[in-house]
C-alpha cells in the first residue's frame, strides 16, 4: 500500500528537490503520487523533476498550503508499491456546475469526446426528463481501459485528481463498490499554466478530465477513511430530511426549511447577510452517529421552503441532518494533528483540503528531519489543497452489503478535509 506520505514547504526550490532525491534514493521503482504549488518560474525544473521521480507518476498543480506566500512552495508526496497500484486517465464526460435550484444540463470537457455516448430519447420539447437521461447514461458508463481488468474485490481505493466536472469517473468508480474513492478537484491555473487545470501522467500534460491511481492487494495495513469539518457551529438540534429532490431539500420534520434556517437564525442572534451565496451556513448529514458530509447552503425560499445545496444531491428522505454557521474561516492550524504532528507514526496519512484565498496564514508545526533546512516545514503525511474542493465516497463493509455504498459527494466547506489512513 503506501510506502511513504510527506509534505514539504519551502521557499527554495533546491529544498524540494533535495527531498526528492533522497526519496528516489530508496523509490525509484515504486509509484509517485503528487500535488505542487508553486510560482510559474520554478515550475519547469520541479514538474522534471516529479515526473522523472520513476517509471509511474501521476500528479496535479494545487493550492498552497501553510503560510499563504508568493516565494513558499509545498508540494506533497506519497509512494506506493508499483505492483498494487494501477494508473488510470479518464476522459469521462462530467456535468456542468449545478445552479441555484436544481440543474439541468450535460456537457463534454475540453471538446473530448464522452467514452460513451449519451444517448437522448424523444420525450418531446415539454417532457425532457434531463435526470432520467442521466442516469440511464451513467449506468452505461464504462471504466477508463485500465481499470476495466480489475476485480472489484481486489481493488481496495482509489485515488484521482480531477477538472471540475468528475461525475462521469465517479459513476463509472461505482463498480468497486467496496473501495474507498478519494479525488481533489485540481486547483484552477488558468493564471499559471494558461490551461484551466493542470494534471500529469507521467510524461504527459492534461487540461481536463482525471488522472489517478487504484491500490489493489489486500497489504499488510488496515485502511480507514475521515472526513474532519472545523469551525462549524450547530445551530439547530438533530433533525430529519422528510422530502428531497435533486439539489434541492423540500422538507425537513416535514416542515418548510428555510422557515426553520431563519428561525435558528434569529435564535442565535447572528448578524443578517445580503444573500445565501455570501452566507456560511451548512446542512450536515449524519451516517450513525457521526457527521458525515456538510454542504453549503447557497438559496432558500421561505415562501416555497426549499433550500438549495452546492451538491447535485441533496440528502435522502430519512437522513438524520443538522444545520450550521460558520463565523470565521479555519486558520491552516485547525487541521487534524494527524497530519501535521511532530509525534513518529508508522501510519501513512493522505488528506485532501478544500482550501480558500481567505485562510489566514497560520503556519504549521514542522517536523524536521536530518537532511532539511531550518526554513523548511516538513509534514509526515501527504496534504493536497484546492479551492475547489474534494470529492469522496467511502466503502462499504462486505459483511454488512445490505447498507448502501455511499454516493460520492462533493466538500467545498474551506478547511473541510477527507482523508485515507493505512495503519
Amino acid at each position: 500500500m503506501a510506502l511513504h506520505t510527506s509534505t514539504i514547504l519551502a521557499r527554495n526550490p533546491a529544498t524540494i528537490i533535495s527531498h526528492l532525491m533522497r526519496l528516489q534514493s530508496t523509490y525509484k521503482e515504486q509509484s509517485l503520487f503528487f500535488c505542487l504549488s508553486a510560482n510559474a518560474p520554478d515550475l519547469q525544473n520541479l514538474v522534471s523533476r516529479l515526473t522523472s521521480f520513476s517509471a509511474q507518476t501521476t500528479g496535479c498543480l494545487s493550492a498552497p498550503l501553510g503560510e499563504i506566500h508568493e516565494e513558499l512552495i509545498s508540494c506533497s508526496l506519497a509512494v506506493f508499491e508499483k505492483a498494487g497500484a494501477t494508473q488510470f486517465r479518464s476522459t469521462l464526460a462530467g456535468r456542468a456546475a449545478p445552479q441555484v435550484g436544481r440543474w439541468h444540463a450535460f456537457r463534454e470537457r475540453g471538446g473530448v469526446a464522452p467514452q460513451q455516448p449519451l444517448e437522448v430519447e424523444d420525450f418531446g420539447e415539454e417532457g425532457m426528463d434531463w435526470d432520467t437521461v442521466w442516469d440511464r447514461s451513467a449506468k452505461k458508463t464504462m471504466l477508463p481501459p485500465e481499470l476495466q481488468k480489475l476485480s472489484p474485490d481486489d481493488v481496495n481505493s482509489v485515488l484521482f485528481l480531477s477538472d471540475g466536472a468528475p461525475e462521469g469517473l465517479t459513476n463509472a468508480l461505482s463498480s468497486f463498490p467496496h473501495a474507498t474513492k478519494l479525488g481533489l478537484l485540481a486547483s484552477s491555473t488558468p493564471f499559471i499554466t494558461g490551461r484551466p487545470v493542470t494534471l500529469f501522467h507521467n510524461g504527459d500534460v492534461h487540461s481536463s478530465g482525471a488522472v489517478g491511481l487504484a491500490l489493489t492487494g489486500p497489504g499488510t495495513r488496515k485502511q480507514t477513511s475521515s472526513v474532519d469539518f472545523p469551525g462549524l457551529h450547530a445551530i439547530t438540534p438533530t433533525l430529519t430530511v422528510t422530502r428531497s429532490e435533486g439539489n434541492l431539500v423540500n422538507t425537513i420534520d416535514d416542515s418548510n426549511p428555510s422557515r426553520l434556517l431563519l428561525a435558528a437564525i434569529q435564535k442565535h442572534g447572528i448578524q443578517s447577510v445580503a444573500s445565501f451565496k455570501d452566507a456560511e451556513f451548512y446542512l450536515g448529514a449524519f451516517r450513525g452517529d457521526q457527521l458525515s458530509q456538510v454542504y453549503r447552503i447557497t438559496s432558500g425560499d421561505p415562501s416555497r421552503g426549499t433550500i438549495a445545496l452546492e451538491s447535485h444531491a441533496a440528502p435522502i428522505a430519512g437522513t438524520r441532518v443538522q444545520l450550521y454557521h460558520r463565523a470565521e474561516v479555519p486558520t491552516f492550524s485547525a487541521i487534524p494533528g494527524k497530519y501535521a504532528s511532530s509525534k513518529s507514526s508508522t501510519s501513512r496519512r493522505l488528506g485532501f483540503l478544500a482550501s480558500s484565498a481567505d485562510m489566514p496564514p497560520t503556519p504549521l508545526d514542522p517536523v524536521v528531519d536530518a537532511g532539511a533546512a531550518r526554513d523548511v516545514t516538513l509534514l509526515p503525511a501527504f496534504l493536497g489543497a484546492s479551492e475547489n474542493g474534494f470529492i469522496l465516497s467511502r466503502s462499504w463493509d462486505k459483511q454488512t452489503a445490505q447498507e448502501t455504498a455511499e454516493v460520492a459527494w462533493k466538500g467545498t466547506v474551506s478547511g473541510g478535509l477527507g482523508g485515507l489512513e493505512w495503519l
